[in-house]
């Protein structure tokens, strides 16, 4: 259906949300709000406070409200306010760019119910020329308070109508508990039902445009999945109910819902280029995170097939080796602490600390070596212990940072608990790597301590089973489309499908796990996969005297400038970062060889840069550990081809002269 001829349909329909009865006037004529340079649209009947989004050729009827629990259903409601700004928002933060700029047109509509008791709530929009947010604010005079000035919401009940039944991009799961370890699936918006759980972000694709829906500023609420409504062509919000089964959410006072984000672009690559309005929706920094130092980390978990050896001596000579590569940190993982869940063992000072492992002389040892220590603890423990006496405590012995696991969860209650705890870590300038966790939701600008999570299907899974070169390429434009993924790139035992063994089928007693990828696939995973802190997955004895191995050395973990050069979700794709005024540029492709062109039109006018290409040899199609490793000069607007092979990748570094 042409957009007019949605739009038309739009304004010519009645329509129900589950709180809002909105009836709407054929007649009326809508007021049209724009994005500072023309680019997203936001058609308004101003008689009966309906939406719709118009981006190009693409057209979204918005369903908006609330349902509150022992409470009447709202009747229907008229607009009695208007207001607008501009918002200009500039920042530094850690990541794809250390400057970002969010600038979009901010809109206010205050809707009340046209019969007593007239409730009212605030409908506040942004309107970037990269996309679309809304957020529900109750205000102090909303009327939906309790004797004790609690509301609690039963259910959320935006709905996001398309034009046409679209190809979509989605993580399926089974219910509302889950570890966000999605499988991005492609399917049509008519697969979407009624009992989906679909996790973030939910791509959705038309000819001219992509559109990505998630949230943003995700703090003290009911984390967002999205499901079908029985009706073709629509999806809407799904909140996490609250482990008390007090609703979704309970809260105290005026206060907002997290931003419901529609990220736009005209095509996959340009998608990425718009996805920071994901952090530019998140409040600001909390605190002063100068001490935040992003880097690269060893990583003892990616164990042998006879097991980890956790003890002093073993994890010593990973801080020997991260040294060696200029890396900042070690993440000692799992089982350096006694017991877990019920079988925690708990002394006065919290966690027992097993008898091999001594965390304070490993401290000690990696300071000398310049590498600090990260350690794993389990949700379940540090609740059990307590949070801020375990934070405390690995504090004090000069521990840089937690991986905390396992909360498989986005209960209002969980999230609130998660951020208190990344409060407190900063209190104590530790980071926080979570894992068992669900995708970002603009955090880490926040709390920049939260410096990477994990709700990514990763390279951890090579141990049982193979992840497709489709599916890694499809997590540019979905999973890390929306913040920073520890998906543990670096595997260097490097296979195709056909040659691939999980750990368990592996004959040798110290057989390491293998992965599906070339080399230059495996390199080029260190910067087509946003993370700050930088785990890299293999073992010291698979690493050393490896070709391709420099790359790895003192590789940036954070960047000046990121640009999206090409791609198409699931086959390829390609990236340029700066670092300083030096350049990286990776591509990746699916199980099809391919060549892409690419122009260095974002290099400096009149620099001259020396090259270093790291990219598959032509053996590489047979033997997926094979790396081609050549030199040359380049400038500004030079022409050059990335060659890759069926699972392959590409990497170029350019040094400044």
């Amino acid at each position: 259906m042409p957009r007019a001829a949605f739009r038309s349909c739009f304004f010519a329909l009645a329509f129900v949300a589950v709180t809002f009865l909105t009836a709407v006037s054929s007649y009326a004529q809508p007021t049209t709000y724009s994005s500072p340079e023309g680019k997203t649209k936001l058609d308004v009947e101003t008689d009966s406070a309906a939406f719709a989004v118009e981006y190009g050729d693409l057209a979204v009827r918005l369903s908006l409200g609330l349902t509150f629990r022992d409470a009447p259903r709202w009747g229907a409601v008229e607009l009695v306010e208007t207001t607008t700004r501009d918002v200009v928002d500039i920042w530094h933060g850690i990541g794809r760019k250390s400057e970002y700029c969010g600038r979009c047109v901010e809109a206010t509509f205050t809707v009340r119910e046209k019969d007593p008791p007239n409730r009212k709530l605030d409908y506040v929009f942004r309107l970037y020329d990269e996309g679309v947010a809304f957020r529900y604010v109750i205000r102090d005079d909303s009327g939906v308070f309790d004797e004790n000035g609690e509301f609690c919401v039963e259910s959320e009940d935006s709905v996001f109508t398309f034009d046409q039944n679209y190809e979509v991009w989605g993580a399926w799961f089974k219910d509302y508990a889950s570890n966000h370890e999605g499988n991005f699936q492609k399917k049509k918006l008519s697969d979407v039902k009624e009992d989906s759980f679909i996790g973030r972000p939910l791509l959705v694709r038309g000819e001219r445009f992509v559109a990505a829906l998630t949230e943003s500023d995700l703090l003290d609420w009911s984390g967002l999945q999205f499901a079908g409504t029985g009706k073709p062509n629509e999806v809407r919000t799904l909140l996490a109910p609250r482990d008390d089964k007090r609703g979704c959410v309970v809260r105290k006072g005026a206060c907002a819902s997290p931003w419901r984000v529609m990220i736009l672009a005209e095509t996959p690559a340009e998608l990425i280029n718009c996805s920071d309005i994901v952090l530019n929706l998140a409040s600001p920094c909390a605190f002063n995170d100068s001490w935040v130092k992003p880097g690269n980390s060893a990583w003892d978990w990616w164990a042998p097939k006879g097991g980890r050896k956790i003890t002093n001596e073993a994890y010593r000579e990973f801080i020997d080796f991260a040294s060696e590569m200029e890396w900042d940190y070690l993440l000692i993982d799992a089982g350096w602490y006694k017991g877990s869940g019920k079988n925690l063992a708990i002394g006065p000072e919290g966690l027992v600390v097993g008898q091999s492992v001594d965390v304070p002389a490993l401290v000690e040892y990696g300071k000398a070596k310049g590498v600090r220590i990260l350690l794993w603890i389990d949700w379940p423990d540090i609740v059990q212990v307590d949070v801020r006496k375990t934070l405390k405590r690995v504090a004090d012995w000069g521990v840089a940072g937690v991986k905390i696991d396992h909360m498989n969860s986005h209960s209002q209650e969980t999230v609130a608990a998660l951020t208190e705890a990344v409060r407190i870590a900063a209190e104590y300038k530790l980071l926080v790597n979570f894992h068992g966790m669900y995708e970002p939701t603009g955090l880490e600008r926040t709390f920049p301590n939260q410096i990477t999570r994990e709700g990514i299907r990763g390279n951890e899974y090579f141990r049982g089973s193979a992840l497709s070169p489709s599916f890694v390429a499809t997590l540019p434009y979905t999973r890390c489309l929306i913040g920073p993924g520890d998906y543990t790139p670096g595997g260097f035992r490097d296979a195709h499908l056909e040659t691939y063994k999980p750990l368990r089928e592996q004959t040798e007693s110290d057989a390491s796990t293998m992965v599906v990828g070339t080399r230059a696939h495996e390199l080029a995973l260190c910067a087509v996969l946003d993370s700050p802190l930088r785990c890299l997955c293999d073992l010291p004895r698979v690493y050393k005297g490896q070709k391709g191995l420099e790359y790895l050395v003192g590789l940036p973990a954070t960047w000046d400038d990121t640009i999206a050069l090409d791609g198409e979700i699931g086959e390829f794709y390609a990236v340029a970062r700066r670092s300083g005024s030096n350049w990286l540029v990776s591509a990746i492709t699916n199980e099809k060889a391919r060549t892409l062109d690419l122009t260095l039109d974002f290099l400096e006018d009149g620099a001259e840069y020396d090259a270093t290409f790291y990219r598959d040899a032509p053996e590489s199609d047979q033997d997926a550990n094979a790396i081609e490793i050549t030199r040359g000069a380049v400038r500004k607007g030079d022409a050059i081809q990335a060659a890759m092979v069926r699972d392959g990748g590409w990497n170029a570094v350019f040094v400044k002269k």
